[in-house]
């Protein structure tokens, strides 16, 4: 009886976490493979001058891979869980002076300081996103998207080797 108990509980956690993965606002959280993410920061030509936002950074790990190209990182991120385990791994590589997470909202988080915004959304959020980018960012700023373009932008750089979902696609306001 105690393996049926087990197996129940196994059973019940995988299902909220398929729940918990697929019902947020903007996208499904998928983590991104770690070579698509050093991939963003090139493409992106990231430097130690640059303020990196990351709109819905689950994990964080494209805020810490900023972070360790020297630029100042910030994720902005609505589900506390992944808030949580995001600033663990920016302790744990002591990265709190280079990096932040914000528990929030990408439409209502100002992002005029970013001189690089990425995201890895659905293609509604993205067309969503855009006045907000419009408004907000400065002219020069660049905005990274992976897998899914921003309609009616034409990007400046692509790098097809994306994620599954499409290229990784960089454009200038």
């Amino acid at each position: 009886m105690p393996g049926l108990f087990v197996i129940l509980v196994l059973v019940i956690g995988f299902l909220v976490y398929i729940w918990w993965i697929t019902h947020t606002k903007e996208a499904p959280w998928v983590p991104m493979e770690a070579d698509v993410a050093v991939r963003v920061i090139k493409v992106a030509e990231v430097a130690p001058k640059d303020v990196f936002y990351d709109l819905g950074c689950g994990d964080g790990r494209l805020v810490i891979a900023a972070a360790l190209s020297g630029a100042r990182g910030v994720g902005i991120e609505v589900d506390k869980l992944r808030v949580l385990y995001s600033r663990f791994w920016l302790w744990l590589f002591r990265l709190n002076h280079k990096a932040k997470i914000i528990e929030g909202d990408i439409f209502t988080t100002n992002i005029s300081d970013a001189t690089v915004v990425c995201t890895y959304l659905l293609p509604k959020t993205h067309q969503d996103l855009k006045s907000k980018l419009k408004k907000e960012l400065k002219k020069g700023t660049k905005v990274v998207a992976v897998g899914f373009e921003y309609q009616g932008w034409q990007p400046i750089k692509v790098d097809p080797r994306g994620t599954i979902y499409g290229p990784i696609m960089l454009y200038k306001i």
